[in-house]
């Protein structure tokens, strides 16, 4: 039998694996994309309506940065968990603390009933997600690069962004039934409810998915070494890798996040059409979801840096041109959000990819995860709140000067970082010091 033969039969099982694992990644963006796109609705019910709608719907960004904030604490819990006791246990357990805080979401009091304590109530349940969702996407992305081969790793893993893309889909969708159902005075009313309802279940189908793993190869042949490195030790040694990651996922989470958060700033600042806006908002992410793999397969065959020059430098030339081409037009908006999501997508794709081949099995989840973390909960989190505030008092156009910036840091990073395709990512390469 040809090795290529045996590659495609071994590829089978560990793509059915991989897809096990991705549901708590697609359940991980419908929580924070349900949050900030049904913001403007559900703000009211835990800040009152003693002030402005616009400073209850910014009190409700301000505490999505707080679950931000608690992920890098998840990225040392579970990094450490899934580097000593395996991906699979890691998986499982950030998927029932999910369920907790969505649960808790979904049947939290408002503030005609408690006052005060709904918001208290709605920053813990946020806080336990983000310590969930710190420690689920490091380890999701550490087994899928773990179960493909130095061949595909680009597209195998762009799949972990397909899956976020995916639930990110779902929120939106779901936001678009809903209005056009319910209307805003049934979301403001109750209907808000429903998305946290939708994504408790979601977190249930994740946690059955992930009982049927089984850890990668790659990590188990790296426990039975008779002596292993000591995790705290390793990642102060990889000092450099860590920071590359921070500087490429900076510029890429606070672009990101633009354009996930747009939706709720559309409704929010622009006066849109919820209804349309969440259509359009659907319409984009579909144009990202398509362009996520072939952005992928392109790395496998060109290069990983070669990807991220191409989408660095076109959104660094197109964002501050897109925030001005908003008018709160469904038009505009699909033109603007589809292009740089497009865009952006070769970066997103490749990112989990790169990640895993920068840093060595024995710190994968942990060293990839905390520095991701730390560097979506600085910069991330603050973004839908940083966008409507800049936008009530100035403009759009302002936030675009922000995103571009970052942007261009992430360039300059993509300079300093080796080429990484093709690497042997069950060697325990020695970190640079």
């Amino acid at each position: 039998m040809s090795q290529q033969v045996i590659d495609k039969v071994d590829a089978a099982p560990s793509n059915k694996k991989v897809g096990g694992a991705l549901i708590g990644s697609a359940m991980e963006v419908f929580d924070w994309s349900v949050y900030s796109t049904f913001a403007a609705f559900f703000a009211v019910s835990f800040f009152g309506s003693g002030g402005s709608d616009n400073q209850a719907f910014i009190n409700s960004l301000i505490v999505f940065a707080v679950g931000f904030i608690a992920r890098p604490i998840g990225s040392l819990l579970f990094g450490y968990i899934s580097d000593k006791r395996g991906r699979r246990v890691s998986l499982f357990l950030t998927s029932l603390t999910a369920l907790i805080g969505t649960t808790l979401l979904a049947a939290a009091p408002t503030h005609a009933q408690v006052g005060v304590g709904a918001a208290i109530v709605l920053v813990v349940a946020r806080v336990i997600q983000g310590i969930a969702h710190g420690g689920e996407q490091p380890a999701a992305g550490a087994y899928v690069a773990e179960r493909s081969t130095k061949d595909n790793r680009g597209a195998l893993s762009s799949l972990i962004y397909v899956s976020i893309m995916v639930g990110g889909l779902i929120a939106t969708l779901l936001g678009a039934v809903l209005t056009s159902s319910v209307g805003k005075e049934g979301l403001v009313d109750w209907a808000w409810r429903v998305p946290f309802i939708v994504g408790g279940l979601g977190s249930l189908a994740a946690l059955y998915s992930v009982w049927r793993l089984n850890d990668t190869e790659v990590f188990e042949e790296a426990t039975q070494d008779a002596v292993r490195p000591n995790v705290w030790k390793e990642m102060a040694r990889s000092w450099r890798p860590s920071l590359q990651i921070i500087g490429l996922t900076l510029g890429i989470t606070i672009a990101f996040q633009n354009w996930a958060a747009i939706s709720g700033f559309h409704i929010s600042v622009l006066k849109a059409n919820p209804t349309h806006t969440m259509w359009t908002a659907v319409a984009a992410n579909l144009l990202a979801i398509i362009a996520l793999p072939l952005w992928g397969k392109l790395s496998d065959r060109i290069g990983r840096k070669p990807v991220l020059y191409i989408g660095f430098v076109g959104i660094a030339l197109s964002t501050y041109v897109f925030m001005r081409y908003l008018d709160g037009s469904w038009q505009h908006m699909l033109v603007a959000m589809g292009v740089s999501l497009i865009l952006l997508s070769g970066p997103l794709a490749i990112l989990p990819a790169l990640m895993a081949e920068l840093v060595p099995t024995s710190i994968r989840t942990i060293g990839v995860g905390f520095s991701y973390a730390l560097a979506t909960a600085i910069f991330g989190g603050t973004v839908p709140a940083l966008q409507a505030w800049i936008g009530d008092r100035w403009s759009p156009q302002a936030f675009g000067v922000y995103v571009t910036l970052a942007v261009i840091v992430s360039l300059l990073v993509t300079l300093t970082i080796p080429e990484t395709r093709g690497k042997d990512i069950a060697a325990e390469a020695t970190t640079e010091s």
